[in-house]
């Protein structure tokens, strides 16, 4: 598949990673969403080649977080600031967790998110989603090329 037969589905709650694939990674037909309720409604009704995921969502209305807000503040002592600003940083996890309980998580998906210090961390990711990769936000345009061809 050629860059240019691809649909990535970008999954961010701005528009940095979409802007910058646009310009520097061409050819691609990229589709956008800023919650993890509109990701899991776009892929219902249509396919994609590639999930392109940002791991932190600390812009979009807390109501649009996923995760269980109840659980995680009794696992921060009952602060719900802490719960939240923890649903934000790690709403990529939770935005994974959803695609695969609905059956969406079959295309290779790219977590924008640092896994070097946290390589055990990543290898328990990797047994749970099997098309899972990571790359750190300071990527080059021809890595991230060289990944979608890989993955097309």
């Amino acid at each position: 598949m050629t860059l240019e037969q691809m649909r990535i589905l970008v999954i961010e709650d701005g528009d940095e990673y979409l802007e910058n694939l646009s310009r520097f990674v061409p050819g691609p037909t990229y589709i956008q969403v800023h919650t993890g309720n509109e990701a899991v409604a776009r892929l219902k009704d249509q396919s994609v080649d590639l999930i392109y995921l940002d791991m932190r969502f600390d812009r979009i209305d807390e109501s649009d977080l996923l995760g269980d807000r109840d659980a995680v503040t009794r696992d921060h002592n009952g602060d719900p600031k802490k719960a939240t600003k923890f649903l934000a940083n790690n709403q990529g996890l939770y935005i994974l967790a959803a695609l695969k309980q609905e059956g969406l998580d079959t295309c290779p998906i790219i977590l924008a998110y640092d896994f070097t210090r946290e390589p055990k961390r990543f290898e328990h990711l990797t047994r749970i989603y099997k098309t899972l990769t990571w790359v750190p936000d300071a990527v080059t345009p021809g890595e991230i090329e060289s990944l979608f061809l890989n993955f097309g």
